[in-house]
Order: C-alpha cells, then structure tokens, then sequence
C-alpha cells in the first residue's frame, strides 16, 4: 500500500513553531492543564513481509509544551529517570533507548513492553531550543494486536507513520 504524500496527511500544531502529522487519524483532546494532546491512530499490519500478516493498531498521543530555556532542562534522559521508576510499578518495560542529542534539537526513543496484555510502546521526548524558550514534545504510542505477534521492531511504525515538523526563525531550531 503506498503512503500519502506527507502534504496530504493530516495534522495540527501543538506549540508554536512546531506541528504534529500522522499517517492516520489524527484528533485534538484537551490535556491537563488546558495543554492540546493530539490522538492518533492508524491501522498496522505487522510480519508485512511474510504472506500472513498479522493486523493491529497503533495509538499515539501527542503533546507539547513549552518555558523558558534552561541548561538543565535540556535533558531528555533527565526526564525521563525522573519518571521510570513509577513507570516500572504501572507495569512498563523499557527495553531499550535510542539517542539523537543535537545542538538545538535533542530526542530520546524509549522503546519497551507493557505486560498483561502485552502491548510494546514507544516513548519519545523531544526538546528543541528556540532562542530563549524551551519545547518540551512527548510522543507517547502503543501497539495493540493479538497474540499472533511476537515481539515486533515497532519504532520503524513510528517513524513512517508520524511526523514532527519545525517551524522556527532563521535563528531558532530546524527540523
């Protein structure tokens, strides 16, 4: 099945400079605090290469904010420790971490596993510094399927499914 030209796929803005695409359905919620939080969802066909694919879903939610930059703040591994520990007691496993820290943009994959029923994830922090101000994006997206699936690679889902685009001034960060 071919994609979309990404200029077709829906999407919507969640911070200032910064939008939110996907391959799929894509709809705005109100988040905590008044933040937007945008759900996404697509259908999946997992073992695609074989000649029985196994058919699942994937859902994200989406959602940014955004503060006055600071050094320290900088820091998605940060972030994320500061929260895995009670992750881990609500039954999450992550399996693994991918890194891409660039100068303005910084982004931290954690890929894992949820048990009873299991349901592999991919959490992503995104921080971009733009000038003076600091945008903090999670991605947070769960695969559900049957027991048909083993242990699927699931970030390359993610990748070709969703988009984060970057609008900023010459000065600010680039996407």
């Amino acid at each position: 099945m071919t994609q979309p030209p990404l200029a077709e796929w829906p999407g919507a803005e969640i911070a200032s400079g910064v939008a939110f695409q996907g391959d799929g359905s894509v709809t705005l919620q109100a988040g905590e605090g008044g933040l937007p939080v945008l759900a996404f969802w697509r259908p999946v066909l997992f073992r695609e290469d074989t000649d029985r694919p196994v058919a699942g879903r994937m859902d994200c939610l989406v959602a940014a904010s955004e503060a006055p930059f600071a050094d320290d703040a900088f820091d998605p591994e940060a972030r994320h420790d500061a929260v895995a520990d009670r992750r881990r007691e609500q039954g999450f496993y992550d399996r693994k971490r991918l890194r891409d820290y660039g100068e303005s943009v910084r982004r931290l994959d954690v890929v894992g596993r949820r048990h009873n029923p299991s349901r592999p994830y991919v959490l992503t922090y995104v921080l971009v510094r733009d000038g003076e101000r600091l945008i903090d994006i999670r991605r947070n997206c769960t695969f559900v399927h049957g027991d048909g699936v083993g242990n699927p690679d699931v970030l390359p889902y993610v990748e070709r499914y969703t988009r984060l685009i970057f609008d900023f001034g010459p000065e600010g960060a680039t996407g």
